[in-house]
């Protein structure tokens, strides 16, 4: 198949589509001619006094800027608008249309790489003055003083924190509620914060807000970025942080930061005490603080009054000026003078910014950028798009011839030497300016348009999912033939082409067999009115070397040769099942719940006429069920994609419709069969063919799972027999382990291990529990289910009534059921931990307590000793018998028993089911009984050292020494002999 032209360069496209006019560089004859091409009229507002508005031109605001001065006061222009609408554009346009003005002393400050510096050495552009001078060489000091982000937000930090501490001002914006007093503790608080290494390191993260600022100040602003002037600024949102971090600090700190946290109003005002001097400290860190813009800016003006020029400022963000922007407003209110030059500026600004500049309000014309759909019109729309394809089909035109004053620059249209131009116009159509509109129409651009930029004028939008991406497609696309526009074409903007209902995309497919996806582009984009053919669309369609299908209709599947009836228009809205295909929105819980109980009733009546042999009954309930044998059927195992009221519970054996076009069409079948209409009323049957065999499949696989053998259940009583153990009374006959196996009591006091074990294996329990009362259900026939049905079980139960674990290999047939290897490896899991833990506990008492020890004796000796040792004031320390009370209360006679039987369990191998022997928690214990043991080593070793450590020097009272050993020897005598 001969393949279509490609008449545009990737490279061309890429360049005039950069999505602000901020990659296009000031003065470049290529970017200056590519930015003339491109150019999209705007309209604007000219705002009057009252908020009153009336509609102005591109032209109105080129005059009312370029204007005679015949005043001493400056020519301020502001043009105003939301982020994205073309501010920084309209800027661009008043620079390209000024041409030469040789008595002008023009500044261009430009979004792209603008840093407080950049700006500052650009209103110096040309400028050598004994103040210039010295300014360059304090911005180049800052500048080397700073060379990472890192460095410049701690000096920024520590900047603001000295300016908040020592500055003398008492009336701060935002703080004027807010007395003398008040404002010194605030300062106080503010400098407390700011001051500290670990609060500082909060607001430093690098997605920080001080990052952000410092980010902004220092030119890393993308040009097209629109910046919000909340990014400027430090928010009270800003300063809310984790008191967590703060734990391991002094109280008040610690005090300080959890008020700053649970108090809006106290983040609000340090916020506002800040940011008022943010601008401040960001001027002198980045230029200096030896810097005085407003004295430089006169000394600017000074020099170009001198050359009997006037100076034109050109700023396209005023945004980006932050930190000087209010020396820069002051100093574009002063009025010239026979020392001062004459003053224009062209400033671009986000809308409700001026607010916070008192000394720009009213000293301006204001325009609006009126960006909206209806204002720019249908046809702008297309010459939007038609300017930039005839951009990209320039890539080695000349520049643009330079434009004299207020006059447009001849275009170059890339079309007139093209040989295909007649065929290629008369086709696709072209834009007012006579720029071919190929490889779109202008229906498609219409409808690209509405996608990429819904209910307003986007153009960055438009530029990304209208031209480039789409673009891209046809250049790898048309050289083929055939193939564009494919599914790939404007994806990102309509995946499954939602102007096409579902029944005919499913049409399509079934007789469109090499291309559908081709022709459901082409019908979603490029038809008049989708998805209905036209003879625009069949000639587009020539053109790419495609064919549309014919005798193909939605819903219904009625060829045309059949129905010779005009076609139907365009539907006004999609209905539930279109807007459900195309994942515009859920389907209904009404809806889904009428499909899920048709399709229930048709399985159901499968089974009933099939040799499946199983017994089915109905459950009573709220919502119908079914029982399949052992296997219960509910509305909720109809699976449908993107609907509601089918419950939050994933189905085990799930019927499943996903949200394509060919189940769309069966849920309209299965509709309008539940609504009493015949199955071939809509797409003449074919959808309950393709549902029947689904429908079959799955009857027999819930006839399969209806009958759970012995091999399923044996696992499944293991489990529950090895479970039983948990319970208080696990039992150790049939009759009595049946109700720990169904309905287990399990004791308080567990140890962590086990209480995490059994809450792991709680899903186990009840699956096996399940597949129980399955088989004795099953074997009783029909009828309610009941638990109590065990008497085919029975055998199965007394096999295994003394497991405590699942063997790593069990004897016999193999038991591969993943069932048991679950609990098997969670058993293990939780025996290792909890023994572990019991090890360290046993070997803890052990270091001062041996297991055999008659720990009865040696309470009572110990007992004697302390008593009459705190009589006669002889224990080591005050405390000492408080402390040994306090230990002495939480042991017994009885907390030897489980030491040594712990002991010996620990000497020995430890198994999984041993598990059970630590059901409840004999932790707490031998933590008692260890602290007891150590209270108690270290009381008699301070009274040993008491007696040796005495030092004799000098004269010696020997009488007294012999009294005490005496003493000593007797209190000892006394307590063996209560002892025995």
């Amino acid at each position: 198949m001969i393949g279509n032209r490609v008449c545009w360069s990737r490279a061309a496209v890429d360049f005039a589509t950069q999505v602000d006019v901020g990659g296009l560089e000031v003065d470049d004859p290529r970017a200056d001619a590519v930015f003339d091409a491109i150019h999209q009229k705007l309209p604007v507002l000219r705002e009057q006094g009252g908020g009153r508005s009336i509609e102005a031109s591109e032209d109105d605001v080129l005059r009312a800027f370029t204007r005679p001065i015949t005043s001493n006061e400056p020519l301020l222009l502001f043009i105003k608008g939301d982020k994205g609408t073309g501010k920084s554009h309209m800027v661009r346009w008043l620079k390209s249309r000024l041409g030469a003005r040789p008595s002008w002393h023009v500044v261009y400050i430009e979004k792209r790489n603008t840093s407080l510096r950049r700006v500052t050495e650009k209103i110096l552009t040309g400028i050598d003055t004994p103040k210039a001078r010295q300014l360059r060489e304090e911005l180049a000091r800052a500048s080397s003083e700073i060379a990472t982000a890192e460095e410049a937000v701690s000096a920024l930090l520590a900047r603001l924190d000295h300016l908040v501490t020592f500055d003398p001002a008492t009336e701060i914006r935002g703080l004027s509620g807010v007395s003398p007093t008040e404002l010194t503790d605030l300062r106080r608080k503010t400098h407390r914060l700011l001051g500290d290494y670990t609060f500082r390191k909060v607001l430093s993260r690098s997605d920080g807000p001080v990052h952000r600022i410092v980010r902004l100040a220092r030119g890393g602003a993308e040009p097209s970025e629109d910046v919000d002037e909340s990014d400027l600024h430090l928010t009270e949102a800003d300063l809310q942080v984790d008191p967590a971090v703060f734990d391991d600090l002094g109280p008040e700190l610690q005090n300080l930061v959890g008020s700053l946290v649970s108090n809006r109003y106290l983040r609000t005002d340090i916020a506002a005490l800040c940011d008022w001097y943010l601008p401040r400290a960001k001027a002198e860190v980045f230029m200096g603080q030896g810097t005085d813009l407003l004295s430089v800016f006169e000394d600017v003006r000074e020099e170009i009054a001198a050359r009997g020029h006037e100076l034109c400022l050109l700023i396209e963000d005023l945004v980006l000026l932050h930190g000087i922007d209010k020396q820069l407003a002051q100093a574009l209110t002063i009025p010239a003078s026979s020392r001062l030059c004459k003053l224009r500026a062209a400033i671009a600004v986000t809308s409700g910014y001026l607010h916070s500049l008192d000394t720009f309000t009213d000293r301006g014309v204001q325009f609006t950028l009126n960006i909206n759909v209806k204002a720019i019109g249908q046809t702008g729309l297309r010459d939007f798009v038609g300017r930039y394809l005839n951009a990209g089909r320039l890539p080695d035109a000349p520049p643009a011839n330079s434009a004299s004053r207020g006059q447009i620059p001849d275009i170059p249209n890339a079309c007139l030497s093209c040989a295909d131009k007649p065929r290629c116009h008369a086709t696709f159509g072209a834009s007012t300016d006579g720029y071919g509109l190929y490889p779109f129409n202008g229906t498609a651009i219409d409808r690209l348009v509405e996608l990429a930029s819904p209910g307003g004028f986007q153009p960055r939008e438009i530029l990304r999912e209208v031209i480039r991406g789409p673009l891209e497609t046809a250049e790898d696309e048309l050289p083929t033939g055939g193939i564009f526009p494919s599914g790939r074409f404007a994806k990102p903007l309509d995946d499954v082409r939602q102007a096409i209902p579902p029944g005919m995309r499913a049409a399509i497919r079934r007789t469109n067999h090499l291309s559908p996806d081709t022709e459901m582009s082409l019908r979603a984009f490029y038809a008049q009115s989708p998805p209905n053919a036209d003879p625009a669309l069949e000639a587009v369609a020539a053109y790419f070397g495609n064919q549309l299908s014919h005798g193909i209709a939605d819903d219904q599947g009625e060829s045309e040769e059949k129905d010779e009836t005009p076609p139907k228009p365009q539907r006004s809205s999609a209905s539930e099942i279109d807007q459900w295909a195309n994942g515009a929105s859920l389907l209904s819980s009404g809806t889904a719940n009428r499909i899920r109980r048709w399709i229930c009733d048709a399985v159901i009546t499968h089974l009933q006429n099939g040799p499946y042999g199983v017994l089915i009954s109905r459950i009573k309930g709220s919502r119908p069920a079914w029982l399949i044998g052992s296997h219960t059927l509910r509305l909720s195992d109809i699976q449908i994609d993107r609907s509601q009221g089918g419950g939050v519970v994933e189905s085990p054996v799930p019927f499943r419709i996903e949200a394509t076009d060919d189940n769309a069409i069966l849920i309209q079948g299965v509709l309008a069969a539940a609504d009493g209409s015949s199955l071939d009323s809509v797409d003449q049957g074919r959808w309950f063919f393709y549902l029947q065999t689904r429908i079959s499949d799955y009857a027999s696989r819930l006839a399969h799972l209806a009958a759970v053998d012995a091999a399923t259940l044996l696992p499944a009583v293991q489990a529950l027999e090895v479970l039983r153990n948990a319970a208080t009374d696990p039992g150790h006959t049939v009759s009595t382990a049946l109700p720990a196996m169904l309905m287990p009591a399990w004791p308080g006091g567990q140890h962590p291990a086990v209480e995490k074990f059994l809450k792991e294996v709680r899903p186990v329990r009840d699956e096996a529990l399940t597949t129980v009362r399955a088989y004795a259900t099953a074997a009783k026939g029909a009828g309610k289910p009941s638990l109590l049905d065990v008497g085919p079980l029975l055998r199965q139960i007394q096999v295994n009534l003394k497991a405590r674990s699942v063997p790593s290999e069990p004897p016999g047939e193999d038991h591969d059921s993943p069932l048991l290897r679950q609990l098997q490896t969670r058993q293990s899991r939780a025996a290792e931990q909890a023994w572990n833990d019991v090890a360290r506990s046993v070997q803890d008492v052990a270091r001062f307590l041996d297991p055999t020890e008659d720990l009865s004796a040696t309470l009572k000796v110990v007992d004697r000793l302390v008593k009459e040792c705190h009589l006669r004031g002889r224990l080591p320390r005050a405390d000492s018998k408080e402390s040994y009370d306090t230990v002495r209360s939480q042991v017994g006679t009885e907390s030897m028993e489980p030491y040594r039987r712990l002991s010996r369990k620990i000497a020995s191998e430890v198994e999984s089911g041993d598990l059970w022997d630590i059901l409840n928690n004999p932790l707490p214990q031998l933590t008692a009984l260890g602290r007891f043991a150590q209270v108690t080593q270290e009381l008699l070793s301070g009274l040993e050292q008491n007696l040796t450590a005495t030092q004799i020097t000098g004269a010696v009272d020997t009488d007294a020494l012999i009294r005490e050993l005496r003493g000593l020897a007797t209190l000892l005598d006394r307590a063996c002999q209560e002892a025995q």
